[in-house]
């Protein structure tokens, strides 16, 4: 490389101040071979040559007659041999410092030639667990993440990492606290024209950083935001953001403290509670599920009669928790009495009696709770076109298996199937049933309403004169815009579609089982009465004739089975355009200027969040959401009385 490599050290908040001053001895100035000091600085300045002062804008007669110049001009030019940089920061004790370097920005060791100076590269690499760079493929290489940008040289690259991967950072490259609005030349900390932010998921703390270069790929993003911030950000209501417990006034006169003043506040990456046992990590789960209207409460473990519910409800009586979701709804709750049984259920629990009493019960045959749960949860993950029009599974089973049950006994099936629809009517008649519907729809509306609030603040498209080029770039980012709206459309109207054809083709099949079972009971019929017919001296087909053809529903079946692969094979269509149309978007989105790529950001977060809208609207087709929960409480409103 032509110029000086760039490299910085990061120091512990707690590093000794003498700890400092033995790294900076350690450090040897290049040239004059000396340790770092003022004097050092001096002296380099005053024994270099008249081009090099020139170069960097210094006078020899200013140096040689001013120790404050000498000492800028030395500041300016020194260079600090590596040798002593890589050891002054290996003696620092504790690892209370850390080697920083820029790869491909400024001053970077990318610019050196590796292949001549390959061990010295090496040493950086080693001394180093930090690294800057704006590139995502290299970024994720530092992480030790394959992307389609990097699995060429990954390997290689992890190879000279000692395959120990490392944190990538990006910074703003400004140079003064404060910015100028509007001139990038002269941005300010925190400013990121090109959106290129550095995010870190830990403890603002020294310790906190050293934890991120152990898990680079899980603690770091860089980029405008992390997209798990963005769920956060629209799902508030979703995200619990902290549990309080305070004692209430019923314990006034009793000398309970045990619980008073708890106050936890959630991540909302949170995903493991790990402690000792005796730590309170039952209690905390407990308490998390009652808060969120868990249907478990006769599995909890703490909050139990014979621990801390006690005979009489003490000691738990005399506190209550408040829990807090991100969008500041809370919920409070003594702990002595569990939540409503027509509560919408905002918390899934499954506690280890729970799932050890499931697995024993399935295991014995005791019962089929087990199963029970399984339908659930396959239930919740099938598509539009397996559900058929279902609300739940036991409907789902029920418009499958119908004509099997039919099969087995015509009578029975029939009675069977009056006797489940009159039970079932009269179980949804129970009042809990509605009222927990209602509250579900209520819940679903809130859900709405906090998403209204995070709505994308309106942003004007950039009025000021555009050159030839951004307003080409501008014009074609405006078509793909229309385009990936167009196709979303078109893929939300190929679902309904699909659900439509789907049901077709089950009622076609349907219809081709009866006609099979009404063959078989003429069959049946005809062999058990021929010999009636026999003694009248008639022909059975004198009275009793059957046509059955099925050639109509084989044409239609050929058709409905056809015309599903052709809307499967659109919507995979679809899906490759549409990300085919968003990697376009985004490579002209990177060549637009600032205001017309805030502009683009802003369409594409409405865009966004219009999706997450009908999302959470629905249809009647889609049990879970608002759409088919008023679906659900008509059917229930049309039940005989």
């Amino acid at each position: 490389m032509d110029g000086r490599l760039n490299a910085h050290v990061l120091f512990s908040e707690e590093v000794p101040e003498q700890v400092l001053n033995d790294f900076k001895a350690e450090l040897k100035i290049g040239f004059i071979n000396r340790p770092l000091s003022n004097y050092s600085l001096i002296q380099l300045a005053r024994q270099v040559g008249v081009d090099k002062l020139n170069k960097h804008n210094f006078e020899k007669a200013g140096v040689d007659n001013d120790e404050q110049t000498a000492l800028l001009a030395g500041s300016t030019i020194a260079e600090i041999t590596c040798e002593s940089y890589k050891k002054a920061l290996k003696d620092v004790p504790e690892n209370m410092a850390l080697g920083f370097m820029p790869f491909d920005t400024n001053d970077g060791l990318s610019d050196v030639k590796w292949q001549e100076h390959y061990t010295y590269v090496l040493e950086l690499f080693e001394a180093s667990p930090i690294f800057e760079t704006r590139n995502p493929d290299l970024c994720a290489a530092f992480n030790g993440e394959v992307t389609e940008g990097n699995k060429d040289w990954i390997e290689n690259f992890q190879f000279a990492l000692g395959n120990t991967p490392r944190l990538a950072v990006s910074g703003s490259d400004a140079h003064q606290f404060a910015g100028v609005a509007g001139d990038n030349n002269r941005r300010g900390y925190g400013n990121f024209p090109s959106g290129k932010v550095t995010w870190i998921k830990a403890e603002p703390s020294f310790s906190g950083l050293q934890q991120a270069i152990k898990e680079p790929a899980k603690r770091s993003f860089i980029g405008s935001k992390p997209p798990k911030l963005s769920v956060y950000e629209a799902n508030r209501s979703q995200f619990i953001d902290s549990i309080d417990i305070v004692r209430n006034p019923v314990a006034r006169d009793e000398k309970v403290e045990w619980l008073d003043g708890t106050s936890i506040k959630l991540n909302m990456d949170l995903v493991a509670v790990i402690g000792n046992k005796g730590s309170g990590k039952s209690a905390l789960a407990d308490i998390t599920a009652l808060l969120g209207n868990s249907k478990q409460s006769h599995h909890f473990s703490f909050l139990k009669k014979d621990r801390f519910r006690g005979r009489n409800g003490e000691p738990a009586k005399y506190f209550d928790a408040t829990l807090t979701w991100a969008d500041e709804q809370a919920t409070t709750l003594n702990l002595a009495e569990n939540s409503a049984s027509d509560s919408v259920e905002l918390v899934k629990y499954i506690p280890q009696g729970h799932f050890e009493e499931l697995c024993n019960a399935h295991v014995s045959g005791k019962s089929d709770a087990f199963e029970q749960e399984l339908r659930s949860v396959i239930f919740s993950h099938a598509d539009d076109g397996t559900r058929l029009g279902a609300l739940d599974f036991d409907q789902l089973v029920e418009a499958q298996e119908n004509t099997v049950r039919e099969k087995l006994s015509h009578t029975r099936a029939s009675l069977m199937s009056l006797n489940r629809e009159i039970s079932e009517k009269e179980s949804q008649q129970e009042p809990e049933v509605k009222s927990s519907i209602l509250k579900k729809i209520k819940h679903k509306q809130h859900l709405l309403e906090e998403l209204e609030k995070v709505k994308p603040s309106e942003v004007d498209k950039p009025t000021d004169e555009l050159s030839p080029e951004q307003n080409e770039i501008a014009e074609k980012l405006d078509q793909l815009s229309e385009k990936i709206k167009s196709l979303t459309e078109k893929k939300l109207s190929n679902s309904d579609s699909l659900t439509k054809v789907s049901s077709k083709l089950k009622a076609t099949k349907n219809l081709k089982e009866r006609i099979e079972l009404l063959k078989r009971d003429f069959d049946s019929f005809a062999q058990s009465a021929e010999s009636d017919a026999q003694l009248l001296g008639i022909k059975l087909n004198d009275v009793a004739k059957l046509t059955l053809s099925s050639d109509k529903l084989d044409k239609i079946e050929n058709e409905l089975t056809q015309e599903m692969i052709d809307i499967q094979s659109v919507s995979q269509t679809i899906d490759d355009e549409i990300e085919t149309l968003k990697k376009n978007q985004q490579d002209l989105t990177n060549q637009l200027n600032a205001p017309l790529q805030k502009y683009q950001k802003y369409n594409e977060e409405l865009s966004a969040w219009q999706s997450k809208v009908a999302e959470e609207k629905g249809s009647k087709e889609d049990p879970s959401s608002l759409e088919g929960l008023k679906a659900r409480l008509e059917q229930l409103n049309n039940l005989p009385q």
